[in-house]
């Protein structure tokens, strides 16, 4: 498991008494899964031979950012977005335990899917291709996802995205003055919000994933699957072109051949102007923030997650400033 901060960190009686009270099985073998860096996972295979995958949010008391309380409901949501509207290969929850009786953190039982990820999948140019394809359209079928309001469902909504965003930022600069940090960046992240009030308040609002990196993605036999949709908002869809092509720390226009093959599919084309290119580069801001801020509660700075964080963080901040 990857060394982190805010994991819960199951007992085998705790996960044996969920499954019996939840009537999903006897619990034969219980293993650790994936490598996220903020919920606990857990791979569980019953006597019947049926697996399931149990996630857990961070323990009562673990040091979070305000936008993650309660984010386990918010992946719940997203999951069900993406089975109600859309035909993406993606978990089935079976259980939602909110509780905190049995195990003293929320947690949900969901379907076990084949697979790995894809930075660990050994594939050939053409499978890489046809990888990125399918993950391209996959965002075109999320981006048909309407809403009417802005922001996380859980820390609330707002009626455009130029606030929405506004008071993103503004919680991420708070959270890091109330660890005891200062982040000028952060601030001047805030001011081109402001800047670019006009602009963000003419943005569509659209179910966006904002995390589509290949550790959230699983590949089988030339299908990929989604999971780990938590971090999912409404908002711009621009801001899911982060995760493509050259990455987080180029810009939009670095990204024509991803765009290309997003607008063969997607109902509303996203054509690069200085107007997308600015949106993008608000997007990248925020995660430079999120890396920026959350290093401080998941890491010790001699650890390398932490270098890691603060060096993605500068070189996103240089090149959104930039464009901005």
């Amino acid at each position: 498991m990857v060394k982190s901060k805010t994991k819960y960190e199951a007992t085998e009686m705790e996960i044996r008494k969920l499954f019996s009270f939840h009537d999903i099985g006897e619990v034969e073998e219980i293993a650790l899964l994936g490598n996220g860096e903020f919920n606990a996972a857990y791979k569980v295979s019953c006597k019947d031979a049926r697996s399931y995958a149990l996630k857990i949010a961070p323990p009562e008391g673990a040091s979070i950012l305000s936008y993650e309380k309660n984010m386990m409901a918010s992946e719940v949501f997203w999951y069900k977005k993406m089975h109600e509207n859309t035909d993406i290969l993606c978990p089935q929850v079976y259980v939602e335990d909110f509780s905190e009786n049995i195990i003293k953190s929320k947690c949900f039982i969901m379907q076990l899917m084949d697979g790995e990820p894809l930075w660990a999948a050994n594939l050939s140019d053409d499978e890489y291709e046809s990888v990125q394809r399918q993950k391209i359209e996959m965002l075109t079928k999320i981006h048909k996802i309407h809403n009417d309001k802005f922001g996380y469902i859980q820390t609330g909504l707002y009626d455009t995205w130029y606030e929405a965003l506004k008071s993103m930022a503004s919680s991420l600069v708070n959270d890091c003055k109330n660890l005891g940090y200062e982040t000028p960046d952060g601030e001047k992240f805030i001011a081109m919000i402001d800047k670019h009030k006009d602009l963000l308040k003419s943005v569509p609002c659209r179910m966006v994933n904002f995390d589509l990196w290949d550790s959230n993605v699983l590949y089988s036999k030339g299908t990929i699957c989604w999971i780990d949709p938590e971090r999912g908002f409404w908002g711009d869809p621009v801001a899911d072109f982060i995760t493509l092509g050259p990455g987080q720390k180029a810009p939009l226009s670095a990204k024509e051949k991803e765009l290309s093959i997003y607008n063969e599919t997607a109902k509303e084309k996203i054509v690069l102007t200085s107007e997308t290119e600015i949106r993008y580069a608000l997007a990248v801001c925020y995660l430079a923030l999120i890396e920026e801020v959350e290093k401080y509660v998941r890491y010790e700075p001699d650890e390398p997650n932490y270098i890691r964080n603060t060096i993605d963080a500068r070189d996103m901040y240089d090149m959104a400033f930039g464009i901005l």
